[in-house]
């Protein structure tokens, strides 16, 4: 039997755990993020085709999934087989709202066969600004390569062929996220290391 004063201070343990857990923000999964546009077409034990269209990628590096001697080198309809999603996040720079489509890059990395040795992917654009990011985030939360921004394919002369997004706002706790430096565009290349 529980004494009066030992039920009080479960009762109040168990007040204060609910409170908690109502305060808490739940934890957002990976697939909470974004919509599925388009089904896969090719994936992790498919070969890469060759493009017959004008190549906007070029992968090296560790990647053991070529098309092109040790390089991927990929075109708009590639990849796009790879499977499109979409999501609204606030663009920084532009401090609204947008919504872009594209490749999760957790798919690509997959596609590409990154060999487990890779920490870092550098990314660099059309006018050699180049970045570092890390393999983790890009496998732990759904880093997208878009193509599109509000249903119309970036152009080359305003971040296209493709640009990095980090769904930040639904992962607060991923301040690196936010940082502009992080989102690149006008990607010409990705080298694994």
């Amino acid at each position: 039997m529980i004494s009066s004063g030992l039920k009080w201070i479960v009762l109040a343990l168990g007040i204060t755990a609910g409170l908690i857990t109502t305060r808490c923000t739940p934890k957002v999964e990976f697939e909470d993020v974004y919509l599925q546009i388009t089904a896969p077409q090719i994936g992790t034990n498919h070969p890469i085709p060759l493009p017959k269209n004008e190549t906007i990628l070029t992968v090296t590096g560790n990647v053991r999934n070529t098309n092109q001697g040790d390089a991927i080198v990929m075109d708009r309809l590639t990849l796009e087989s790879v499977g499109l999603v979409e999501y609204s996040v606030k663009d920084l720079f532009e401090n609204e709202h947008r919504l872009f489509r594209g490749v999760l890059m957790r798919d690509l990395l997959d596609l590409w066969q990154i060999t487990p040795e890779t920490t870092t992917l550098e990314i660099t654009a059309l006018n050699d600004y180049q970045i570092n990011v890390p393999i983790e985030w890009l496998q732990e939360f759904p880093v997208l390569l878009a193509l599109q921004q509000d249903g119309t394919d970036m152009p080359r002369d305003y971040r296209g062929p493709t640009m990095l997004i980090f769904p930040y706002e639904q992962f607060p706790d991923m301040s690196e996220f936010s940082v502009e430096f992080y989102w690149i565009w006008q990607i010409k290349t990705i080298h694994a290391k």
